[in-house]
Parts: C-alpha cells; sequence; structure tokens
C-alpha cells in the first residue's frame, strides 16, 4: 500500500470516527480485594500520554506529539524520531558528501523515497538514524557523509512538511546539527547546539517552534512506563499479512533501568502462583515495547476492546518487583482510551 492510499485510508477513518455511534456502558470490572488499580486517561483520541511511576502510584500527562526528534543523554548517541505523531513521519538518508549549503541538494520524487522510522523496540539496528556517526578519534563523534530528510506528516503546513538535516557531531556531549525546510529554501538555515541533561533519557526538539521542548516531565530514575502512541510494522491481515506501518497506542518501559517480563503460558491460577522467588529467576526482555499493545483485543462480536490473557513482571527503577496485568480499557462511563492496570508488590 503506498503512501497516498494510507493518506487516503487515514482521512476515512477520521470522516467517519466523528460520526460514529456511541459505544454501550459496559459493567465495571471488579478486582479482587488487595490488588491495587489505576486507569489511565489517554482520551478518546488517545491525544494524551502518561508516565506511571509503579511503586508510588504518581502519573504524569502530557501531548504525545509535542516533539519530531529526540537526542539521547547515554554514550551510544541515539537519535530517535516520535513515530506516534502521526501516519507519515520517517526518515529519509542521501548518502553524499557533507553539504554546507542545502541548496545544492536537489530533492525531487519525494513521495516515493524509501522511509525509515523507528523501530519501539528500541534496538540499534531498528532505528532510523542508526550508525549516524563515527569516532573521531578524540572521544567525540563525528556525523556520517549523509544528508537526511524527515517527513513531518501531512498535517505539517504546506512547504514546511519536509526538513533537510545534517548531523555533524557530538563533541564532550553536545549535538551539533543544521536545518532548513527541504521545499522552502529562502528559509535561514538553523545551525543547533544541544546538551542532554543527565537526569533525562533524551533532550525533545521541535522543528515548527525551532527549538528543544520539554517531554519526560520528570527525572528518569522516576518513572518506569509510559502510555503513549507510536509507530510499528506489524502483519497486515487483509494483504497476506505483510508487514504494514500502523500507528498503535501501548505502553513503553523506561531503559534507564527498568525491566519487564512478558510470562509464558498465563492459565487460571497464575496469578496467585507468581511470587518474588519466581521473579528473581526471570530473564527480563530489553526489547522496549514488550508490553506493547497486544494486551488488548478488538472484539468483532462485541464491538469493544476487550483484554488478553496476559500478565507481566516489571522490576522498576528501585529493584522493586511487581506483577501487573490489564483489566479494561474503558473508563467508570464507557468511554474507551482508559486503560485499567491491576498490580501487586512482590515481597
Amino acid at each position: 500500500m503506498n503512501r497516498y492510499l494510507f493518506i487516503t485510508i487515514s482521512l476515512l477513518i477520521f470522516i467517519f470516527s466523528g460520526c460514529e455511534k456511541k459505544e454501550k456502558l459496559w459493567p465495571k470490572i471488579i478486582v479482587p480485594a488487595g490488588i491495587q488499580t489505576q486507569i489511565f486517561g489517554l482520551g478518546e483520541n488517545y491525544e494524551n500520554q502518561i508516565w506511571f511511576n509503579i511503586a508510588d502510584q504518581k502519573t504524569w500527562s502530557n501531548f504525545h506529539s509535542n516533539w519530531e526528534i529526540a537526542f539521547g543523554s547515554g554514550p551510544n548517541n541515539e537519535i530517535v524520531i516520535n513515530g506516534g505523531k502521526n501516519g507519515n513521519i520517517g526518515v529519509h538518508e542521501f548518502a553524499m558528501s557533507r553539504y554546507n549549503d542545502f541548496t545544492k541538494v536537489n530533492i525531487s520524487g519525494i513521495p516515493a523515497l524509501d522511509w525509515k522510522f523507528d523501530n519501539p523496540s528500541g534496538q540499534a539496528d531498528s532505528m532510523a538514524f542508526n550508525a549516524w556517526c563515527n569516532p573521531n578519534g578524540s572521544g567525540g563523534f563525528l556525523g556520517k557523509n549523509s544528508l537526511y530528510l524527515i517527513d513531518r506528516g501531512d498535517d505539517s503546513m504546506g512547504n514546511k512538511r519536509y526538513i533537510q538535516l545534517i548531523l555533524h557531531s557530538r563533541i564532550g556531549g553536545n549535538y551539533h546539527f543544521s536545518w532548513n525546510y527541504a521545499l522552502d529554501t529562502a528559509q535561514a538555515k538553523h545551525d543547533v547546539y544541544i546538551n542532554p541533561s543527565l537526569s533525562k533519557n533524551y533532550v525533545y526538539y521541535n522543528f515548527g517552534k525551532a527549538d528543544t521542548v520539554e517531554n519526560e516531565p520528570t527525572t528518569n530514575n522516576n518513572w518506569d512506563l509510559v502510555f503513549t502512541t507510536y509507530k510499528k510494522f506489524i502483519p497486515d491481515p487483509s494483504n497476506g499479512n505483510k508487514p504494514y506501518p500502523y500507528v498503535l497506542r501501548g505502553v513503553l518501559y523506561n531503559p534507564n533501568g527498568v525491566k519487564v517480563y512478558d510470562v509464558p503460558n498465563v492459565g487460571l491460577n497464575t496469578w496467585e502462583q507468581l511470587d518474588l522467588l519466581y521473579a528473581k529467576s526471570i530473564t527480563c526482555s530489553t526489547i522496549r515495547d514488550e508490553i506493547g499493545y497486544d494486551w488488548k483485543i478488538w472484539n468483532m462480536s462485541a464491538n469493544k476492546y476487550t483484554m488478553a490473557n496476559k500478565i507481566y513482571i516489571i522490576k522498576d527503577t528501585k529493584d522493586n518487583y511487581f506483577k501487573f496485568k490489564f483489566v479494561d480499557f474503558y473508563d467508570d462511563n464507557g468511554k474507551k482510551g482508559y486503560p485499567k492496570m491491576a498490580w501487586e508488590l512482590l515481597k
């Protein structure tokens, strides 16, 4: 399916979703006494992202689409893009000698380019800006001879949709990059230096504002999970199960020390049987979307989301172990977009 067809389908979904009938009010889910629960208000249009500290039961909320590119504070020089901003956001790399003058680059056939985005797993070889730099021999890093084109998506205004980007270096922790609008080269080139704080996983940048923006609402040792929106290739049953880039609503965990385990072979008594000894015996995943999106399943006959038979173990930033599961996707008034999580501290 090409990008134009994707845009058409997205528009149709948007149009008809505004006319859909209200969903039925479904009975409240009852959970056993002693289990802690909390509802996370993503909103019916999934406009919010919710950050959660499971031990302290603290939450923070902000809009998931307030940034477009982010620069890691760690030693791996990780650069990520916000795949959940819209269905079209992506990156194309032009391998060429470095240009200091963007007007020398003739960009044609933009929609047909090979666009990449970040896999929410967070694995280095699945990122759009994988291996963007090389060591300079003095403890710093220099960008490759590449020019990147970023599609901000069709919700960006006219000739400000596409960004030309050159990643120059990371020296002493500081990132240096240049950018301008690919379709409006009369606009001034932006030459940017940013230095991520070690108390956050990333520093976030918004091209529309031409400035850094806040996204992580607290320090990177003070949250465990984020309920958010992202893009991922998953099999499309309508097209022979070929991978298709879907925008999804799911859960990612904090890469700064948090670990998650998806318990296999869940049965009727699995929840009761999970204890601290079991939790300390397992090998947790290094995949950031180990929880992901498939804890909920669309039930065609019921015309609503139901919960999959999944239980997770989480080791938080304070080395506590919890078992948790999702028990609902609706609030007390029957509105979708309000996942409810139940958990217990293992001790």
